[in-house]
């Protein structure tokens, strides 16, 4: 039976009080299928701190993804890398960033232009060779030539940003950071819709690529944009937090802590009464300066609530074609919150992040709208990962671990909170599983030579079949220039530059995660040898 419904019905049966985006016809059809492997459909966002949606902690209202959470898994120690790209590498790849991301010198433009090694198969081509139907809407960040695109590594439909950042709107911003593809076509953003916001797009944009399925299952990859600065929003939803940060960030870290506890989403033995927190009391900044910090929060607040929202679209137009209780669901972050300050303070030198053009017009009636590049500051940035020690770009726990569940009622407990530790290498295998597939291993695929896969599959763990993930030998290793981390067991070895974060800058720090996942407790002086066969491992098979 075919039938029309539109969003705005969709939205009005399932979600209350956010009618604000326009509707549009969807054609739903429920044929008939003859193959039982669920649907996939893994969202993915973007700067996301662990504690930013109501299941986690958070005061943000997000209905809908804790509906889905409370319903499905929610996992504590799901370790992401500490920047987007990298993350993403972990995820398509199944591995280590070093080994398969190919590091390029920078396009003319200043547009970070490195790519995922043609040597491994991607998780959307393996899903298409055994019978799914691939779908993506988001930011692809893993190449921007010809033949790195999604259109060509395994995605039947796509509409991407195909760089590391853009503005929500349709508006140039620098360089070629704002590039967008359809099916492998370049978009200029001039042909872009008027109305366009980018994680309204990108659910539209699936939305019909879902509907346009035959009767084979389906993945759907959507790795949003938001809250990844420049904070933006319609203006619909610009002020629906006026004045609900103006107590600060210190006051909204102690809330969020609070509430984490009593949810049960802090790791086992993660003590919050003593983060120590790097950002300067609110108390000791200017009246200007707690009126500006607080409206930048209230923006990327509001980014989260419009995040959920769409969400919520996407799930009601499943739950409406009975293809909800035969999808398998993880939503993650890719890493932990963003403490960026732009727009409150001029770029420090060796800063990351883009310099902000001088055409921005950062006046702060115009925060939010298009035209404007703000992010919301150290210290909200820490209310996101707190307790956790570190945020984005950092190897500390913080950094890495993202706020994350997986939904599938008809295997999954309901109402779980699992604490084991996997990473985003172990989603390609783990997706495969449930595709009843496997990695082909090291050998000639489709004319290249691809290397053998890395991670774990968590499925039989979380259906109960088995205690862990990992094996007691098994590492997890991240790199950042000189420097990195590993995970083997319950112990981590760290070394970065970031001095805020350690008085000890560039030595190697050994941590037990199981009973310090605050990082707060060095044992590099009292386990000498353990930390060289760390540090040995990780020069081996990571860097």
């Amino acid at each position: 039976m075919r039938q029309k419904i539109t969003i705005a019905i969709i939205i009005l049966l399932i979600i209350s009080g956010c009618s604000q985006n326009q509707s549009q016809d969807i054609v739903v059809s429920e044929p008939p299928s003859t193959d039982n492997r669920p649907n996939i459909l893994f969202i993915v966002a973007d700067d996301l701190g662990y504690t930013d949606i109501g299941s986690f902690g958070s005061e943000i209202p997000t209905p809908n993804l804790d509906n889905l959470a409370l319903q499905g898994v929610r996992l504590t120690s799901l370790h992401a890398a500490r920047a987007c790209q990298e993350t993403r590498v972990m995820m398509m790849a199944s591995s280590g960033v070093s080994a398969a991301l190919e590091i390029r010198p920078p396009q003319t433009s200043g547009q970070r232009s490195n790519r995922l090694s043609l040597n491994w198969a991607t998780l959307p081509e393996l899903l298409q060779d055994a019978g799914y139907k691939t779908y993506m809407a988001g930011k692809w960040d893993l190449g921007i030539e010809p033949g790195y695109t999604p259109a060509t590594r395994g995605f039947d439909r796509s509409f991407v940003q195909l760089g590391a950042s853009a503005s929500h709107f349709a508006e140039h911003l620098w360089g070629d950071y704002s590039l967008y593809e359809l099916d492998g076509q370049r978009i200029d953003i001039d042909d872009l819709p008027e109305d366009f916001y980018s994680t309204n797009y990108y659910t539209d944009k699936i939305l019909e690529f879902i509907q346009s399925n035959d009767d084979s299952p389906w993945f759907a990859y959507v790795p949003l944009t938001t809250p990844h600065w420049p904070l933006q929003v319609p203006d619909i939803w610009l002020n629906r937090n006026l004045g609900k940060y103006d107590d600060g960030y210190d006051a909204l870290r102690e809330n969020r802590m609070e509430q984490a506890g009593i949810l049960g989403v802090l790791p086992p033995g993660l003590n919050k009464d003593n983060f120590q927190p790097t950002a300067s009391p609110w108390a000791e900044l200017t009246p200007t300066q707690q009126t500006q910090f607080a409206r930048s929060q209230e923006i990327y607040a509001s980014m989260i609530e419009n995040l959920d929202f769409n969400i919520g679209k996407l799930v009601s137009y499943l739950d409406l074609t009975n293809q909800l209780n035969k999808t398998v669901i993880i939503f993650t972050s890719d890493h932990g919150a963003s403490v960026a300050s732009h727009g409150h303070r001029a770029k420090l030198p060796g800063e990351g992040g883009p310099q902000i053009p001088s055409f921005i017009d950062n006046r702060f009636e115009n925060w939010g709208r298009p035209n404007s590049f703000v992010d919301h500051g150290r210290g909200f940035g820490e209310a996101a990962t707190a307790p956790l020690k570190g945020y984005k770009g950092t190897q500390n726990e913080g950094g890495l671990r993202a706020a994350a569940f997986i939904y599938y009622p008809n295997e999954l407990p309901q109402g779980a909170i699992n604490n084991t530790f996997i990473t985003m290498m172990d989603v390609m295998p783990t997706f495969l599983e449930i595709a009843n597939t496997e990695h082909p291993g090291a050998t000639n695929y489709k004319g290249r030579q691809i290397n053998p896969i890395i991670g774990r599959s968590f499925w039989p763990h979380l259906r109960g079949d088995t205690d862990v993930v990992h094996l007691p030998t098994d590492s997890a290793g991240w790199v950042q220039n000189n420097r990195g981390a590993l995970i083997r067991g319950n112990y981590k070895i760290i070394s970065q530059a970031n001095s805020q974060l350690n008085s000890e800058t560039g030595q190697w720090q050994l941590y037990d995660l199981e009973s310090d996942p605050g990082e707060r407790n060095n044992l590099a002086q009292q386990e000498p040898e353990l930390v060289s066969e760390l540090i040995d491992e990780w020069e081996t098979n990571w860097r």
